[in-house]
């Protein structure tokens, strides 16, 4: 097993274990908080949403990959949309519902198909629908490991499309959202990159990225931010204010380095072969996420749903991550609906 030392401030950490490579950390005080995710636990199948768009084609290849790593079977799913009952009635809707129905089911064995020529050996089957591809992907989610979505071009950069906005929100399972731009392939020079904070949706992002990174032979990094306080307009005099933002720095400082310690024993506990890379970054989550994946072949963010109405969000940080990055993007969430 191979490790590296962290990178970034370094002032306040704990003395670093060189024979573990990682912080003197209880894990075993983690362990209930941890559950191994569907992609390494279940072996449901990877969902890919497919249109023969650019888009869709980019997803059908990420998607593909991923699911001959794990060796789990594909499904190219493409729905069509449902006739207007306003222009048709009777046995002309159910007539035209199912050519519609059956353009569909073409659509997504074509899709299959080059799935198949992509990886041969990979068990592919595709499978057409009528309604809103969103909420088709999202009911696919329940028994998937992965839904697999490309992102559209054609709106403003730090627009989301529709419909991966819906599935990375509701999907029962971890969402990869490919933009357009090509990938690079995982493996060895090109790193899957996780953001921890210690909440429990970074934490099944993190098994999620470590399970990814085994499969495909690439490097872990491993990223925690912290910001630096700013004033308020209640603090007191500009030295005490100065004093008090410091000790707020250096708590901020010290958590992101524990957070990043306790996930890393924990990827060595379980996926002792993947090389783990330790970084600690001032500055924003989305910000720091970008910046330290710019090389990287896919970045996962926790996303948090704690039901009712906050499970019908994404996160803030997940949401502008897939707003700008330029790679694929996984989102891991947390709680139910």
């Amino acid at each position: 097993m191979r490790t590296r030392p962290p990178e970034g401030p370094m002032a306040l950490w704990p003395a670093w274990d060189h024979r573990h490579g990682c912080g003197m950390t209880d894990v075993h005080a983690m362990r209930g908080t941890f559950a191994e995710p569907l992609s390494a636990r279940d072996g449901g199948a990877v969902v890919v949403g497919y249109d023969e768009s650019c888009e869709g084609t980019n997803a059908l290849g990420w998607a593909a990959s991923h699911a001959e790593a794990f060796g789990v079977p594909l499904k190219v799913v493409y729905a069509a949309r449902a006739p207007e009952l306003a222009t048709s009635r009777g046995d002309a809707v159910r007539v035209e519902s199912a050519e519609r129905l059956s353009r569909a089911a073409l659509v997504a064995r074509r899709g299959a198909d080059r799935a198949r020529k992509l990886q041969p050996d990979l068990k592919v089957h595709g499978q057409g629908a009528i309604g809103n591809p969103a909420a088709e992907l999202i009911m696919q989610s329940a028994s998937a490991s992965v839904v697999v979505v490309g992102r559209r071009t054609t709106r403003p950069t730090n627009s989301l499309g529709s419909i991966s906005f819906a599935v990375g929100t509701h999907a029962r399972c971890p969402v990869v959202v490919v933009p357009l731009q090509t990938h690079r392939q995982l493996g060895p020079g090109c790193p899957v990159v996780v953001g921890v904070d210690g909440s429990a949706s970074s934490q099944e992002a993190l098994l999620f990225a470590a399970a990814t990174a085994d499969r495909a032979g690439a490097d872990l990094v491993v990223l925690s931010a912290w910001v630096r306080p700013r004033p308020e307009p209640w603090m007191p005099e500009p030295t005490e204010v100065d004093e008090h933002l410091d000790v707020a720095a250096a708590g901020e400082l010290e958590a992101a380095g524990r957070h990043v310690r306790a996930a890393v024993a924990l990827v060595h506990e379980r996926h002792p072969d993947v090389t783990t890379i330790h970084r600690v970054h001032q500055g924003r989550a989305p910000d720091a996420l970008i910046e330290g994946s710019a090389r990287s072949g896919l970045l996962v963010v926790g996303s948090r749903g704690r039901g009712g109405f906050a499970g019908l969000m994404l996160g803030s940080v997940s949401r502008a991550v897939l707003r700008r990055a330029e790679i694929p993007v996984a989102v891991v969430r947390n709680g139910g609906l």
